[in-house]
């Protein structure tokens, strides 16, 4: 146990160190990213009165942000501490350390943070991935709960489902669809669940009296060892959307050129990167085999494994400008659309085979796209 909670307070401490940093950045850039039709704040601490009201979308960045207002549309947030005491007419999008949501959000929230309290009352999903979730009795998610992280306490009614991957997940009040987590699960006296409840723990189901559950209870095996490797894979992708996050933060006139560019020629892009995957590695091996040619075989797969990371590092901002081109939504590239990109790319590495296959072919096509792009700058230069 003394493991796992060491875990749960890495991670917490990353996501406020990362919350911290972002917001550091964030305070600098913003103002760029976002168009007219938005409000920007950002500064130490950013508040917006209880008398205010904000017509458009609303950023919002620095050490604390707290929102007492009204915000008629979505509200972006990045901050150490962040607290919605307003009404939010549509979605919330939060990267902080402790954040506090005590005003009702017209559709879904989604929450990186250390700890994350839910106090009002959320119209669509909650998605959130951390080191502690609370949803408080006052509460209510009208769509799913989806939680990945440390800890979970549900005492809010769940109209849709709850699912999830965390070291523990406790439910004492109405859940309307079923529960599907990895991890030990809790029922208190006031869970009462209709759907089916499936868990994979290698802990039994700790079940009040007082509990009910509609439908089947079913029990998956879990290992010890793939409890940790669940731990450290998210890890992993946290570190990852925070890269992507900075890097779309300082390069975003850049990226939005690059996507273009993938836009016109894709299918070279893929081509050429595909071909780069298959060929590089086999190169790198043959030259590192002979004597000569050690050297240039290190290089070649040195250059080749920054293409590949840069790449990956990319992957959720080119899939969130395609996102955005799908529903419609016209202008250049800013942060909602690197938000949705980190979502959609979370959602598809747990689609098993299409998920994995999407991220590997836009991989390819970026690869691709970075070589066609340093080739033209060495032209220019030759």
């Amino acid at each position: 146990m003394k493991n796992i909670e060491s875990q749960n307070h890495s991670v917490a401490k990353f996501l406020s160190l990362s919350a911290a940093i972002g917001g550091a950045v964030i305070f600098a850039l913003l103002p760029l990213i976002a168009s007219a039709e938005t409000v920007v704040r950002t500064g130490g601490s950013v508040s917006v009165g209880v008398n205010q009201v904000v017509e458009n979308d609303f950023y919002a960045a620095g050490s604390s942000v707290s929102s007492s207002g009204e915000i008629r549309e979505d509200m972006y947030v990045v901050a150490g501490t962040v607290t919605i005491n307003g009404k939010i007419g549509q979605d919330l999008t939060v990267f902080g350390g402790t954040v506090q949501v005590h005003a009702p959000v017209g559709d879904d929230v989604r929450v990186v943070g250390g700890q994350t309290v839910i106090a009002g009352e959320v119209g669509g999903d909650l998605f959130v991935i951390g080191g502690m979730l609370k949803v408080l009795s006052s509460a209510k998610i009208g769509g799913n709960i989806y939680f990945y992280g440390g800890e979970a306490e549900i005492e809010g009614e769940v109209v849709g489902s709850v699912m999830g991957r965390a070291d523990s997940f406790m439910v004492d009040a109405g859940v309307g669809g079923g529960i599907d987590v990895v991890g030990s699960l809790t029922l208190a006296d006031r869970a009462a669940v209709t759907g089916d409840v499936r868990y994979d723990s290698f802990y039994d189901l700790s079940r009040a009296q007082g509990a009910t559950v509609e439908g089947s209870i079913t029990r998956g095996a879990l290992t010890e060892e793939g409890n940790r490797a669940g731990n450290f894979s998210l890890f992993i992708m946290m570190a990852w959307f925070f890269t992507t996050l900075c890097f779309f933060l300082f390069f975003r006139n850049q990226l939005e050129e690059f996507w273009h560019g993938l836009r016109k020629h894709g299918a070279r892009s893929g081509l050429i990167g595909l071909s780069t995957l298959i060929i590089a590695p086999i190169l790198s091996v043959i030259l590192i085999v002979t004597l000569l040619g050690a050297w240039l075989g290190l290089m070649v797969l040195s250059l080749f494994g920054l293409l590949l990371i840069l790449s990956l590092v990319l992957v959720p901002v080119v899939i969130g400008r395609y996102v955005m081109t799908l529903v419609g939504r016209k202008g250049p590239l800013d942060l909602a659309a690197a938000l949705a990109g980190i979502a959609t790319v979370f959602l598809l590495c747990y689609i098993p085979v299409i998920g994995k296959f999407i991220i590997f072919a836009t991989v390819a096509v970026i690869l691709g796209g970075l070589l066609s792009a340093a080739y033209r700058q060495f032209k220019e230069l030759v």
